[in-house]
């Protein structure tokens, strides 16, 4: 073991950093009495949405809770149809699943994203959700004309991009509807989860709104119990005010992953685009034998996806099952040293070359 234990999630020394303001907050939260909808939940609203130029944020208690409800804001119902990519965490699938809508699925570019070039043949759809995986944004520009001329939903499932742009227009408000992750693996980490819905739709602020509190407002004849807490909020409120630090704490981990590396094949960004360097996704042959071998030597790494979203259909998605065979993701965060980097890409090249 050589001494090392490097976590895949370094969520423990972010707390380190920041524990002894993240107490002070949270007994800000409890002296005040109120820990539901109060004055640090409005604020976090206010700043995250004038943080990405978004007219309206919600906060909601989870992103695949701000996926279906953007989906109830396309009206979406039984009969209708959402195009969604091939490859993805399930509750993209499982928020469309939920309204009880059927799902086109369309296969992934070779770096992750949603295939702009199948979409042209596609049945009209209630809305097109696509997902910025692994932190790398897709081709928007040709979405948003897909998504105009056929007067559909474009929703953005940004829960893993949030610090990453597309041709400088950031993540956050690539979408008629975009939604945030603040699960505490997320890059705007909470201790204790949360999502944020963002739009520029007075009428999608209303409804969800009113769905994310039992329909108890607006015209919705039911909703649900869907909140963060004041005191995930107020957490949020200081871990927002570090986010631009964090990102570029980030960005430092993967350019020297990438220095380290040169010869190893990653997933990378498309063209004028920039990561949120989300996730270190390296791709190998022999990933499942690599992915043992670091274990052995202490070092944790994840696979996300082992198979589509669409398994009865093996074969369909080339791409996608490509990735799924491939695809080892690395331990990238902030506080992750520089020497446990090069400790891990010592011990690829080992693996590699010895």
């Amino acid at each position: 073991m050589n001494g090392y234990k490097i976590k895949f999630n370094g969520i423990d020394r972010l707390y380190d950093e920041y524990s002894w303001r993240l107490t002070r907050r949270a007994k800000q939260v409890w002296s005040s009495g109120n820990v539901l909808q109060g004055q640090y939940l409005d604020k976090f609203e206010r700043e995250l949405g004038k943080k990405y130029k978004r007219k309206y944020a919600i906060a909601v208690g989870s992103a695949t809770d701000g996926l279906y409800f953007a989906l109830r804001c396309a009206n979406a119902t039984t009969n209708d149809t959402v195009v969604c990519p091939a490859l993805s965490y399930i509750a993209t699938s499982g928020a469309i699943k939920r309204i009880g809508c059927n799902i086109d699925y369309i296969d992934i570019d070779k770096n992750g994203n949603l295939d702009v070039l199948k979409i042209s043949d596609m049945s009209l759809p209630k809305a097109l959700l696509y997902v910025n995986l692994f932190g790398n944004v897709a081709e928007y520009d040709t979405l948003k004309k897909i998504c105009n001329r056929r007067g559909i939903l474009l929703i953005e499932d940004a829960a893993q991009s949030q610090g990453a742009k597309y041709k400088k227009q950031s993540s956050g408000t690539l979408g008629d509807i975009s939604i945030f992750s603040f699960d505490p693996m997320k890059n705007l980490p909470s201790f204790g989860g949360g999502g944020m819905v963002l739009t520029d739709s007075k009428d999608t602020y209303d409804a969800i709104r009113s769905l994310r509190r039992h329909g108890l407002s607006g015209n919705s004849r039911y909703g649900y119990n869907s909140l963060i807490s004041e005191d995930h909020a107020n957490q949020l409120l200081l871990l927002l005010k570090k986010f631009d630090k964090l990102q570029k704490m980030r960005e430092k981990v993967f350019k020297r992953y990438k220095k380290n590396l040169f010869e190893v094949e990653f997933l990378e960004c498309e063209k004028n685009t920039l990561s949120s360097y989300h996730k270190m996704v390296m791709l190998s042959g022999r990933r499942d034998e690599l992915k043992l071998y670091l274990e052995s030597k202490g070092v944790e790494t994840k696979i996300h996806y082992s198979k589509t979203l669409d398994n009865d259909n093996i074969g369909k998605y080339p791409n996608a099952e490509s990735i799924c065979a491939k695809a080892l993701s690395l331990p990238i965060y902030p506080h992750l040293k520089m020497s446990e980097v090069d400790y891990i890409c010592d011990r690829i090249k080992e693996f590699m070359y010895v």
